[in-house]
């Protein structure tokens, strides 16, 4: 049993973890750099990017921007349009739409391949984007600093990201029950502000980005959006904590983005919550900048070894084909609940998908997914950052503490190739490291579990920095 939790974990391996054939990984993530230029911002913006509104009694939620990491990694270009099942005639509509899938997603691992390398087939058109991109990011703020309210409680600022095809308020659940277990009177903590920080292609941000996104994916860019948000436009607590924003966010001058890399921050305590997608990139971003942060709280992260041959293409192609629109959201909560893996879903989280990963077409009045299913498969198609992830996890630096949150079902890892994959992936960097495995959870375990995710996020970080204020007493 975990230590911490008294619940289910993965006990360290009963033997020694074997070397893997190495990828070669990019020892540091790419630099960062400011854009020369910008996606044009719709205007007025939509209203989800507009949203300010009390969270809960005690904290204020509200959405801002800020231009991604610059540059994105290379790419082929062109939008893919999946055709609809009525664009084939005759009896073997079915059979031609899926041979265009099919044909559709090998091209696309195709041109995966080619863009990773030094020299890239001709043929593949593979360009580096000259126009930067924009990040959308949810900030809750405490409406009174931690600080000023009680001495003895630690403020903790949490930044979050999030799975292929979700968005920045699949979170909010899970953050109202953190919140509740933080304010009481036993926590020795209080969260100061939460960071959730959405991909390129997803949520709101894929709708203004929509005509600019690279047609494939390297998640490793995310954790440069990961770090590009603390390093450039974070601000410093003390002009940020219990005050609103600017709904752009600003870039910091270099003396200070320069001190953060080589120090830290000066008066923030930065916890990260990553899961799947989100995981692997901040897995890469603490890696690449362990200054930053205090712990990592990795959750079901789709990291794994070279010698595992990931079903990528079976994954790609069952997502491009995916249903993308109905004519109202009750149409389309009923057809999610058709599903599996959506019956198994909180309902709170349920409904923070319906609202905020759908949008109404204003030219033909249906309900779209605002991730369109070509953008979420183009994330299937690349591989190379998990095994890297992977590969680099021994080398973050072990004054980062690490917490795993994985689902107690078996096959919650089975993109990874198993739990026993799993289990020798949580012990990677086996000091300064712990893991729970939350009963009847599987790989969506902060959408199915939400509150006893956040329990055990609590937990944690209780554990964490009141630990860390009797060790320098």
């Amino acid at each position: 049993m975990d230590p911490l939790s008294g619940k289910p974990h993965f006990p360290y391996p009963p033997s020694p973890i074997k070397g893997e054939q190495t990828v070669n990984p990019r020892r540091r993530l790419a630099p960062l750099l400011e854009p020369p230029s910008l996606v044009p911002l719709p205007n007025p913006l939509p209203e989800t990017l507009q949203r300010k509104c009390p969270f809960t009694s005690t904290h204020t939620l509200s959405v801002h921007l800020l231009p991604a990491a610059f540059p994105r990694s290379p790419s082929a270009w062109g939008k893919i349009e999946v055709p609809l099942l009525e664009s084939f005639k005759g009896k073997t509509a079915k059979e031609g739409r899926r041979k265009w899938l099919e044909q559709t997603v090998e091209q696309m691992f195709w041109e995966q391949t080619e863009a990773q390398k030094m020299f890239p087939d001709p043929k593949a058109n593979i360009e580096v984007g000259k126009v930067g991109l924009w990040n959308t990011v949810l900030r809750i703020r405490r409406n009174r600093s931690a600080v000023e309210e009680r001495k003895d409680a630690r403020g903790i600022t949490l930044v979050a990201t999030h799975p292929i095809g979700f968005h920045k308020e699949i979170w909010e659940p899970a953050f109202m029950h953190l919140i509740e277990a933080t304010e009481s009177a036993s926590s020795s903590i209080r969260i100061e502000e939460i960071w959730s920080l959405e991909a390129i292609n997803h949520g709101d941000t894929g709708l203004i980005n929509r005509d600019f996104i690279p047609k494939l994916i390297d998640r490793s860019d995310y954790g440069r959006d990961i770090a590009n948000l603390l390093i450039h436009y974070l601000p410093d607590g003390a002009d940020a904590f219990g005050k609103d924003l600017p709904t752009q966010l600003s870039r910091l001058p270099p003396s200070v983005s320069s001190s953060r890399i080589k120090n830290g921050f000066a008066d923030r305590n930065v916890a990260a919550l990553g899961h799947s997608l989100g995981g692997d990139a901040t897995a890469l971003c603490g890696i690449s900048y362990p200054r930053l942060f205090s712990a990592l709280i990795l959750l079901e992260t789709t990291l794994f070894p070279v010698s595992y041959k990931k079903r990528g293409n079976y994954v790609a192609l069952s997502t491009i084909g995916r249903r993308s629109s109905w004519p109202s959201r009750e149409e389309a909560k009923k057809g999610l609940l058709k599903a599996p893996l959506f019956q198994a879903f909180d309902p709170e989280v349920l409904e923070a998908y319906l609202e905020y990963g759908m949008y109404r077409d204003d030219k033909t009045g249906e309900i779209r997914l605002k991730c369109d299913p070509a953008w979420e498969a183009s994330e299937f198609t690349e591989r190379r950052s998990m095994n890297e992830g992977w590969e680099l996890l021994p080398t973050l630096d072990e004054r980062v503490e690490l917490r795993w949150i994985m689902g107690g079902k078996d096959e919650a890892s089975d993109l990874v190739g198993g739990p026993e994959t799993a289990q020798k992936t949580v012990w990677r960097r086996a000091r300064n490291a712990s893991n729970v495995r939350i009963p009847g959870a599987g790989h969506l375990v902060v959408q199915e579990k939400p509150k006893e995710t956040a329990e055990d996020i609590a937990l944690f970080l209780n554990h964490k920095f009141r630990h860390d204020v009797q060790s320098k007493l």
